[in-house]
């Protein structure tokens, strides 16, 4: 009797904990993923940080900002004071920021609501940043004391979370928190007000967050979060030496960023993130990685240097010379004179303290990167008879899968001349902002692409020829895509002033091939009446561009301004301002379909202007025959292809222009190579997958099936032995039911 007594209790009981059991199964790799246990400060330690390191360190360290896009939004003030008595007030008013009231010193509320880019640059400490940088100027006390309540407040909400909010412990955020931890320290340490107490909870505040950037379950080594989190370790351990594990995570931030140097820059010191914007941002964050690894007397390696220098030769390729880039990917698109600070490397082997640089190296003609997937083209002012002309092309088809930033814009290119950008993509729209999944797909770009083909659709493009003369130069690519379909795109520059797209497509029966031509802001684009001709007319100055298409069977062209629905006809500018552009849309069948499109560049204040209105003339046979002929004066210009070979009818051109077109390097070995280094570096740290509100949503149908399980055994099923199988068979759906959930709901 007993026994059977027994039984029945365990049976009970079980029932109880099984479901119990499944919770915990379902919650505790969540919680887990986000314990950091927290470093012990003595108070030793924390006496020790007031003198250690020296000033001088501090103060050179202050500039270091590891995750300076986030906090870049505090830096950018040229004068921090007036931002700062609004922020005592409650009130954020900050370019680039959202104007909000908010609690003073803190409230949980004003880091976790609001848009996500407000939410990371406050995440990022970016408001105790700028209170600390108006102490600075003006000596005044209140500036740093709340900064200093500010961090206090980040700190009690930070150690008593269990789980993320808003962006409480997100990669790049916590990489930018230790240098502002830093500066604040510079100014507290040995201020009137210091304060013990006060001390140890901010210095542990600091070491919670490098243990974070330390944790591999927490470590993005796909992308520049991950370098900057690195970064982040250096800057610890320079910063507050005397806290926890210093040695330790420069150790551990060498050996990962040694890794991401294989995938993360080319040895030709292309950033491979897809965007000329991370080119901006990743060269300073290069110069920074040599700058800590001397300030902690750790040699440089010679590889290091070597993509260093050119990078900074690469990122001099690409700007203008107020700075802009081209808005290719994730790139805003404004002026930078200064551009990033850089750090010379001298013959010893030690890096040199970051500056910006007097002056920025002179763009070579033409650099063609099949590695990368970069092709640019310069005609500098002196140029030919176009002196006040001068032209900057580029081309991209870059594209490495897992690596960050991606647009799909394989084969599209932007077209700066004579102070002006004519040809553009969309550039750096802001995250989860309406129209942001379009701007970031083939519709923000002029790459041909399938009508709804996907922005991360099964597609491989190749260079199959580039060449270069002082008159002229061509890139020839091809894209294969899904269900058969194949894009060939020959873009050439005829200098100073005459640019032509031969396009043809095939392989997709029944689908539509679409290009989007999208201009620069303050453009207008028309029809000049001509079939195939319009014109490109700014707002003010005398430059305009005729441009002329030619194509098989006549395609559907639709002219868009600042559309959501079709996408198109947008640029973004400045600090993620959306523009109305005016942009041209070609729709063609996707089986068989060419186009042949030139862009003509005149000054209209010369008479005779030099592109009349008059179409163009074309024969497309195959990619590699075709003809063009544009009308000039004084003279028209024609160009045909035969083979691989480009003849041409050129101005000053005595017996006609003859130039080869070359087949590229083969670079597969080298591209082999960076995948390789990619998805080792992936393996040893596979991302997290947030899947919290999946887990909930499990835990929701858990509790209900508890209740129901309680109703039927105890008011349905009768007690005795039917209810002692029944509890027996709930265990075993319990464990099956935990074993589906955690092994195939959340997989």
């Amino acid at each position: 009797m007993r026994s059977r007594s027994y039984g029945f209790s365990l049976a009970a009981l079980l029932s109880w904990l099984a479901p119990v059991a499944v919770v915990v199964a379902l919650w505790y790799p969540h919680l887990a993923h986000y314990y950091v246990s927290t470093p012990r400060v003595t108070p030793d330690a924390v006496e020790a940080a007031r003198q250690t390191p020296d000033d001088a360190v501090l103060r050179e360290l202050a500039g270091f900002t590891p995750g300076f896009m986030l906090a870049r939004a505090a830096f950018d003030v040229r004068d921090p004071v007036p931002a700062a008595n609004r922020l005592l007030e409650g009130v954020v008013e900050i370019p680039s920021l959202p104007r909000r009231s908010i609690a003073i010193p803190f409230a949980t509320r004003d880091v976790v609501e609001g848009p996500t880019d407000w939410q990371l640059a406050a995440a990022a400490l970016s408001l105790p940043a700028l209170l600390v940088r108006a102490y600075q100027k003006t000596g005044e006390d209140r500036y740093l004391l709340a900064a200093r309540d500010m961090l206090l407040g980040w700190a009690s909400f930070e150690r008593s979370a269990w789980l993320p909010r808003g962006f409480l412990w997100n990669d790049h955020a916590v990489a930018a928190r230790i240098s502002v931890l830093g500066q604040f320290w510079l100014a507290y340490r040995r201020h009137p007000s210091y304060d013990p107490a006060v001390a140890a909870r901010i210095l542990q505040f600091t070491a919670r967050s490098a243990a974070f950037l330390a944790d591999p379950s927490h470590f993005t080594v796909s992308s520049n979060h991950g370098v900057m989190q690195n970064l982040g370790l250096w800057h610890y351990s320079l910063a507050f030496p005397t806290l926890p594990d210093g040695e330790r995570f420069r150790r551990l931030a060498r050996e990962r960023l040694g890794g991401q140097l294989g995938f993360y820059v080319t040895d030709e010191g292309v950033i491979l993130e897809h965007s000329f914007g991370y080119q901006r941002d990743g060269l300073e964050l290069l110069g920074m990685a040599l700058r800590y690894r001397t300030l902690m007397a750790d040699p440089i390696p010679p590889d290091w240097v070597a993509k260093y220098r050119r990078a900074v030769d690469f990122y001099a390729q690409l700007r203008l010379p107020n700075g802009e880039l081209p808005a290719i990917g994730d790139t805003p698109v404004e002026p930078d004179v200064a551009g990033p600070r850089i750090t010379g490397v001298s013959a010893d082997g030690r890096a040199e303290p970051l500056a910006s640089p007097s002056a920025w190296p002179s763009p070579a003609p033409s650099t063609v990167d099949p590695v990368a997937g970069y092709a640019l083209w310069w005609s500098p002012p002196g140029h030919g008879a176009a002196s006040e002309l001068p032209s900057r092309t580029a081309v991209a088809w870059s594209y490495f899968p897992g690596h960050a930033h991606k647009h799909a814009d394989e084969m599209s290119w932007v077209l700066w001349a004579g102070g002006r950008t004519w040809l553009t993509s969309v550039g750096y729209w802001q995250n989860e902002a309406p129209g942001q999944l379009q701007a970031t797909s083939w519709a923000g770009s002029n790459a041909p692409h399938l009508v709804a083909e996907p922005t991360r659709s099964v597609r491989s493009t190749r260079l199959l020829s580039a060449t270069r003369s002082d008159r002229m130069a061509m890139v020839d690519l091809e894209r294969t895509g899904p269900g058969g379909y194949a894009a060939r795109r020959q873009i050439l520059h005829v200098k100073p002033d005459l640019w032509i797209v031969v396009d043809h497509v095939s392989g997709q029966p029944g689908g539509v091939n679409q290009v989007q031509w999208a201009t620069g802001k303050d453009i207008d684009l028309r029809s000049i009446g001509a079939a195939g001709l319009y014109r490109l007319q700014p707002a003010t100055g005398s430059l305009s561009m005729i441009l002329g298409l030619a194509s098989s069977p006549t395609p559907t062209i639709r002219r868009l301004r600042g559309s959501f629905d079709p996408f198109g006809g947008w640029q973004v500018m400045g600090p993620w301002i959306p523009v109305p552009v005016d942009a041209l849309v070609l729709e063609q069948p996707s089986d068989d379909s060419w186009s042949i499109t030139t862009w003509c560049l005149q000054d209209e204040s010369k008479t005779p202007a030099s592109c009349p209105a008059r179409p163009i003339s074309a024969r497309y046979t195959r990619a590699d025959d075709w003809s063009v002929t544009v009308p000039r004066l004084p003279a028209s210009i024609t160009l045909n292809r035969k083979g691989d070979v480009l003849t041409g009818d050129l101005p000053t051109s005595s017996g006609g222009y003859r130039l080869a077109l070359e087949p590229p390097p083969d670079v597969a070995s080298r591209r082999a190579a960076i995948r390789t280094a990619y998805e080792q570096a992936a393996s040893h740290y596979p991302r997290f997958r947030d899947l919290g509100a999946y887990r909930l949503r499990a835990i929701y149908a858990v509790c209900f099936a508890m209740v129901l399980q309680g109703l039927v055994l105890g008011l349905v099923v009768p007690a005795g032995k039917p209810r002692l199988v029944l509890r027996w068979l709930s265990v075993v759906a319990w464990l099956a039911l935990g074993l589906w959930l955690t092994r195939v709901y959340l997989s």
